[in-house]
């Protein structure tokens, strides 16, 4: 039984192997390369936008808040350059010590600053120093999360003073919310509380 054996076809333009062109490529080999190079450079180039895009989305959220209306707990994950926190000074007609009050203000995503407050009020030393241990929290991380009690409603007085909050870079803003009550400094790392009341937030809490 013959086999029929069909000789490998040349290519139709032949070119020398040459020190310049060791594999002998003709100029539409060279033509076909250049375009399939070009349209890999083009998908990896869109692969790359597509995960970047993508990715940023999801690490890069500058505020988020979930609220459990049923415990009254608000999570609130935030970038650091969004708060504001003071010693706020009550002006009680009455004159004692206990006039100062701790306040973090936080800028959500739509603009609006939502107050978050101890309820109680202190004196000025004392206020001062959970300051001062917040703030390094603060300045340890560009994120955090706040633990926050109430449930998040609007104003309807009309009749009130807004009071404004600048944020530098970030403008100047007023709040519309009623005031939430400060739970803890709710991080896994850095945990931290005014009180010991809700520690459940707060497993690694220490006063």
């Amino acid at each position: 039984m013959k086999v029929k054996v069909i000789p490998v076809r040349e290519h139709p333009r032949k070119v020398p192997v040459s020190p310049k062109n060791p594999q002998g490529i003709t100029i539409v080999d060279r033509k076909i390369l250049g375009a399939f190079m070009e349209k890999l450079k083009s998908n990896i180039l869109i692969i790359i936008l597509f995960f970047g895009i993508t990715t940023g989305c999801q690490t890069h959220k500058v505020f988020e808040m979930k609220s459990d209306e049923k415990k009254e707990l608000n999570v609130i994950r935030l970038r650091t350059n969004r708060i504001i926190h003071e010693c706020y000074f009550l002006n009680a007609e009455k004159e004692n010590q206990w006039r100062h009050q701790y306040l973090l203000n936080v800028l959500n995503e739509k603009g609006e600053v939502i107050s978050i407050m101890y309820p109680t009020n202190q004196d000025i030393d004392s206020c001062n120093e959970h300051l001062k241990k917040v703030e390094k929290i603060f300045k340890s991380a560009n994120e955090v999360k706040i633990c926050a009690r109430g449930i998040l409603k609007k104003m309807v007085e009309n009749n009130l003073i807004e009071e404004i909050y600048d944020y530098g870079a970030l403008g100047k803003h007023t709040s519309p919310y009623y005031g939430l009550t400060f739970d803890t400094i709710c991080n896994s790392k850095d945990c931290y509380s005014i009180s010991d009341t809700w520690t459940y937030t707060c497993p690694d809490f220490k006063k």
